[in-house]
């Protein structure tokens, strides 16, 4: 029997590795753009997630839970890669040398590696010491989870020790419904806020997170790990934060067009500031007299705004057939949300579905506040991150704010912020309003401190 060897042209097989090489070359860039491009979109450089930069007691939890967990993982994926890289090295399969014989289609045939199929010995260890591994990290991680919605004792000196917060999901912004004593028997709140979840420094707040449309899922990785807020459900939630400042958050669940927009903040303020602040946020407001340099403001937002926004003790709306001013009765209980019985008026007040769905607005009572707005996508105040990592969270309201901003989002806030659904109420119209009604506008809510 004869052998016979295949005859190379070596010019042609050095253009063709050539040619692999280059391919290769460019899908490898062309991934990694990809991959650095996805990153960069997951960006925003004016409201960072510092997941891995702890400034509470839960938050830090976290951090020392992930650290071993990663130096664990790391360690697994270094040593299983390096064997993966190692065997296809060893045992790769190449093309013949000029001198070697062919083998069907032009390869040599390479002896295989020893086989350990059925190796009782190796597939023990593969299987039990794996297992172990997993044991002890589920160990360790249960028992951080678990202590997550835990809730210390206020510190001495808590102005408000019994605090708690009914966190509101919607499409495309955050509510909060303050208790001051507690939700366990009250009947409403003692006020309400948007976008901005103000807290004393060193307390823990209970949270109590639902949502009136669709599922979301509040997020605040400085301060605490991410709780789904759910349509109909209340879920327990804890945020702590060991230092005064703003810290940046953001809806983790897709909830529609504007996902992306959903963003929060918390604020932590020393006691004595989050008493002023309270002192303040609990102040209902007179309507304005007619000569008032912001009366004509006032009336417009009646006339275009108040049919979704409340001013307490400026707008009123009807709720089955009964007119009541816009109190902290239309704001239901914590019950009402765990409810889903049809609208019915119990002692003068509208309970049910209302409370349950879209169609809500913010409370602007204090609107001139709170240093976002907007489901906290636009600042209010340029200079606001500064200010309040500075102590000077307070004194927002007398310093300068974007104007510009603000006019461009009541001239057509579709445009701005997307909203795909007006008629089911997601998301803030156009309004249609002129320009010498944005400017009368503008004037209005930011004298609303």
């Amino acid at each position: 029997m004869t052998t016979t060897r295949n005859n190379y042209n070596l010019c042609d097989q050095t253009d063709f590795s050539e040619k692999v090489d280059n391919r290769s070359l460019r899908w490898f860039v062309l991934l990694v753009a990809l991959v650095a491009a996805l990153f960069m979109t997951g960006c925003a450089s004016n409201a960072p997630l510092d997941t891995l930069d702890p400034a509470g007691r839960k938050s830090t939890d976290i951090n020392n839970l992930i650290n071993p967990i990663f130096v664990i993982a790391g360690i697994v994926f270094v040593i299983i890669q390096g064997a993966v890289l190692y065997l296809g090295w060893r045992f790769r399969v190449r093309a013949p040398k000029d001198n070697e014989e062919s083998f069907d289609g032009g390869y040599p045939d390479e002896e295989f590696p020893k086989q350990v199929h059925g190796h009782f010995a190796a597939e023990i260890s593969w299987t039990i010491g794996p297992t172990i591994l997993m044991a002890v990290i589920a160990a360790i991680s249960v028992g951080a989870l678990l202590k997550l919605d835990d809730v210390d004792v206020a510190p001495d000196g808590a102005a408000y020790p019994e605090v708690e917060v009914i966190v509101v999901g919607q499409q495309w912004w955050w509510e909060y419904q303050y208790y001051l004593d507690g939700v366990e028997g009250a009947d409403q709140p003692d006020f309400v806020t948007a976008n901005e979840i103000v807290v004393p420094v060193g307390q823990d707040i209970r949270l109590h997170i639902t949502s009136r449309d669709v599922l979301h899922s509040f997020w605040i990785p400085r301060l605490n790990g991410k709780k789904d807020s759910v349509p109909g459900k209340t879920s327990p939630w804890v945020i702590q934060s060991n230092e005064i400042g703003r810290f940046a958050g953001q809806c983790t669940e897709f909830c529609g067009l504007s996902h992306a927009y959903m963003r929060m903040y918390a604020v932590a303020l020393s006691q004595d500031d989050f008493q002023v602040w309270v002192n303040n946020q609990v102040r209902i407001r007179e309507p304005l007299e007619e000569g008032d340099a912001n009366y004509q403001g006032e009336q417009i937002f009646i006339q275009n705004c108040a049919r979704c926004h409340v001013i307490n003790g400026v707008t009123s709306r009807e709720l089955s057939g009964i007119v009541q001013l816009d109190t902290m009765d239309l704001y239901g209980n914590i019950e009402e949300y765990r409810d889903h019985s049809d609208g019915t008026l119990s002692q003068g007040k509208y309970t049910g579905p209302e409370n349950l769905t879209a169609g809500a607005a913010p409370n602007l009572t204090h609107f001139a506040t709170r240093s976002s707005y907007a489901g906290s996508f636009f600042e209010l105040y340029p200079d606001a991150q500064e200010m309040t990592d500075a102590g000077n969270y307070l004194d927002l309201s007398g310093s300068d704010y974007g104007r510009g901003t603000l006019e461009a989002w009541l001239r057509n806030s579709p445009a701005v912020k997307p909203n795909a659904q007006p008629e089911q109420a997601r998301g803030m119209p156009n309004l249609n309003l002129s320009e010498a009604d944005i400017d009368l506008l503008v004037d209005y809510l930011i004298s609303l401190d």
